[in-house]
């Protein structure tokens, strides 16, 4: 009988280091759309509109793809620039020939991370899922800032004679109304 895989093994799986990928990506574009939903709310006056929010979603998934293609293409020069250079490395970006089988890797993920971004693009229900998961979170911290602001306080309730006298008034008032309602 196998024992299952420790979550602290010394190498994740790549399949799971696409899928964390993916999990920040996606906390990163609702953290982003709920921002945008409180300045357009709060600041601008506008109203909620569902296919506004899931063409900015849609842009912004596309947009992380560019930057994880961008960046495999920047670990292809930094591959090159690695192979063959066998001394210590000097800085965090000076990689070294024992570097380049990670740097692959790494460059894997962010192709495959840009694949899983454009096909959530792609997927109707994940960016509506999205948009009205981070529209939750904008009410939710309009609601806290709303309830934490102190409120001044109302003029004092009145008591005893000045709350009869007032009482009479509004009656007064009152039948004023209905005697010029009924036209008389």
């Amino acid at each position: 009988m196998a024992l299952p895989r420790s979550p602290f093994r010394r190498r994740p799986l790549f399949a799971d280091l696409v899928a964390d990928a993916l999990l920040v990506a996606r906390a990163g574009v609702r953290q982003k759309v709920k921002n945008v939903v409180i300045v357009r709310t709060l600041r601008d006056g506008v109203d909620f509109d569902l296919e506004w929010y899931t063409d900015a979603v849609r842009m912004e998934l596309e947009a992380l793809a560019v930057e994880n293609e961008a960046d495999a293409a920047q670990l292809v020069r930094d591959i090159q620039y690695a192979q063959g250079r066998h001394f210590r490395a000097v800085t965090a970006r000076d990689y070294v020939d024992r570097d380049v089988p990670k740097l692959r890797r790494r460059r894997r993920v962010h192709l495959a991370l840009a694949a899983r971004l454009r096909a959530l693009a792609e997927d109707e229900a994940a960016v509506v899922a999205l948009v009205e998961d981070a529209r939750m979170l904008a009410l939710d911290d309009i609601a806290a800032a709303a309830a934490a602001v102190p409120r001044r306080r109302g003029p004092k309730p009145l008591t005893g004679a000045a709350r009869r006298i007032a009482l009479a008034d509004l009656q007064e008032d009152l039948e004023e109304l209905a005697r010029a309602a009924d036209g008389g």
